[in-house]
């Protein structure tokens, strides 16, 4: 049988985004200041532009928030979410590693207070605390951490 039109289901927004660990399993995180993102913290991340390749828009989102080149890694994978007015949007997102040493400083500091990494404990905190942005936010790191346990995994990429 053939599916149509009736089987899509249409996806109002898309976002791009990366997952930086460091040697100690720490990932980075900006806090962002604008409406009610404010002082909540994510994986630097944002809106896909008009036709903008995904993994364009990662990289981009990246540099804007943190300052820092990436190379994208692998990816991680797509989390399909709502905003509050109920318009779905696709979160995608790959593991990636700095390019350099530099330490992360927002390019956008309208949009971004701060990054800086967090360990898992801390991470954990910030989420009993409210502090993390959204429920995916700890879906991403929790799958980052569990693709370094494979052999074939993150190390060896």
């Amino acid at each position: 049988m053939q599916h149509d039109e009736n089987s899509h289901i249409p996806v109002q927004a898309r976002s791009a985004g990366v997952v930086i660990l460091d040697s100690d399993d720490r990932i980075l995180l900006v806090r962002e200041k604008i409406a009610h993102k404010t002082d909540l913290w994510h994986i630097p991340a944002g809106s896909v532009e008009e036709g903008e390749p995904l993994e364009a828009a990662a990289i981009r989102e990246t540099k804007e928030e943190t300052g820092l080149e990436v190379k994208l890694i692998c990816y991680l994978n797509t989390y399909l979410g709502h905003f509050p007015s109920g318009d779905l949007v696709m979160r995608h997102v790959w593991l990636a590693r700095q390019v350099d040493e530099r330490l992360p400083e927002p390019l956008l500091p309208d949009e971004i207070a701060e990054c800086r990494y967090f360990s898992k404990l801390e991470f954990d905190g910030l989420y009993q605390a409210r502090k993390i942005r959204m429920y995916h936010t700890k879906l991403i790191f929790e799958e980052a951490l569990l693709l370094k346990k494979y052999p074939s995994g993150y190390q060896n990429l």
